[in-house]
């Protein structure tokens, strides 16, 4: 098997066997899960190193050419996917689901279903080099961001956010599928490789509405203002390893992803478009803090503060400068780390307490000072504060 193969297909294959019946076998799922994450996140640093050869096969009578090719970027992106799935699945095992009662089972089940299909989706998605064959998996992540929020609580609740989260994503991405035809129509080919060697300028009027497009779809995925409005309901609605893997982190990487690869990559930008994308940043950043300021509940404040911060990294991308679009990706990185943290000690703190509001908590570091310092060096990388990775990601986008 080629080696660009392994994250994609052994995480798939592990969430099918999770499917089929295992009785009351204890940490079953949670232990397959690791072992899958980790086996994913070893194919993906050798990847990162060796750059094996581009994998391509010919669809549709050989109109399409499937192309799974690791570039510098999509390396990078495989990895990070790779490492928060591993941290996610550990985190996992604590979790109440893994104390062996019927419904617990069953919740674990389809938690670490969902996990494990979201990593490989997200492993095609990054990975793919054909534009069709992005929107295949992309599309496919939609489908498991609804079953994740829909099954993570019993409840009407986090049915009705699952539909509100699948509703404003179907509809974004259908400006992505109509910018990318509308792209591949231009370009005349599907491939990514081949359109980033000749870029597509903005002075011709399908060609910026096609970039509009993508826009629209990649700062969606990546929760960004106005897009952001079903995340804060997810953390109410939805359990804490799920906000630490998919909006704080997986959702995160993959929008800023193909942001990056849309404005770097496939179009030339101009002037204007450079000053539409800081503005977006800009806005981002301000709107969303401004919220978060004012919630009461500890889960609610961490999904405010989480779409800021796609702010600094859509700002980073914004300025066309290569330290700033490293700061940007670098943010994107970052952010995922602590914000993932943030979200794990916030769970930790609802399963002892029973409670995220923020009046009815305090005292606590004594209770749990493993939690509490984590707490403290994920808020103050955050902050900004150095030398945490906060401070550099944040000072290379100023």
């Amino acid at each position: 098997m080629n080696l660009i193969l392994i994250p994609i297909i052994l995480p798939l294959a592990s969430a099918l066997v999770l499917l089929i019946p295992a009785g009351r076998t204890r940490y079953l799922k949670e232990t397959l899960a690791v072992c899958a994450a980790a086996v994913s996140l070893l194919a993906a640093t050798s990847i990162f190193i060796s750059r094996p050869e581009p994998l391509s096969m010919a669809w549709l009578n050989e109109a399409i050419t499937f192309t799974l090719r690791a570039d510098s970027l999509s390396a990078f992106l495989l990895l990070a996917v790779s490492l928060f799935s591993l941290a996610i699945s550990l985190y996992s095992f604590s979790f109440p689901w893994a104390t062996g009662s019927e419904g617990n089972n069953s919740g674990a089940k389809w938690f670490f279903f969902n996990l494990l299909m979201t990593q490989a989706f997200a492993a095609g998605a990054v990975l793919a080099d054909n534009l069709v064959a992005m929107l295949f998996f992309w599309e496919g992540l939609l489908v498991f961001l609804y079953t994740f929020i829909a099954l993570s609580q019993n409840n009407h609740a986090a049915r009705r956010t699952a539909m509100k989260a699948f509703l404003i994503n179907a509809a974004t991405d259908l400006c992505l599928l109509a910018g990318v035809t509308i792209t591949g129509y231009i370009a005349g080919t599907m491939s990514m490789t081949e359109i980033s060697a000749n870029k597509l300028t903005l002075d011709y009027g399908w060609s910026l509405f096609a970039y509009v497009l993508l826009l629209i779809g990649a700062v969606s995925k990546a929760g960004a203002f106005p897009f952001h409005t079903w995340i804060p309901d997810a953390a109410t609605d939805s359990s804490a390893p799920f906000m630490a893997y998919v909006p704080a982190a997986i959702d995160k990487l993959l929008g800023i992803y193909f942001l990056a690869r849309a404005s770097i990559y496939l179009f030339a930008l101009d002037g204007n478009m450079q000053l539409v994308l800081m503005t977006l940043g800009a806005v981002t950043i301000l709107v969303a803090v401004m919220m978060a300021l004012v919630q009461k509940d500890y889960k609610r404040l961490l999904s405010y503060h989480a779409v800021s911060q796609t702010g600094y990294m859509i700002l980073g991308i914004g300025t066309l400068n290569p330290i700033g679009i490293a700061g940007g990706l670098f943010h994107m990185i970052n952010h995922a780390t602590y914000k993932s943290c943030l979200f794990m000690t916030a769970g930790s703190v609802e399963r002892q307490t029973g409670t995220s509001d923020i009046s009815k908590l305090g005292g606590l570091f004594t209770l749990m000072p493993v939690t509490g310092l984590c707490f403290i060096i994920a808020a103050a990388a955050i902050s900004g504060i150095a030398p945490l990775n906060g401070f550099f990601s944040k000072e290379l986008i100023f």
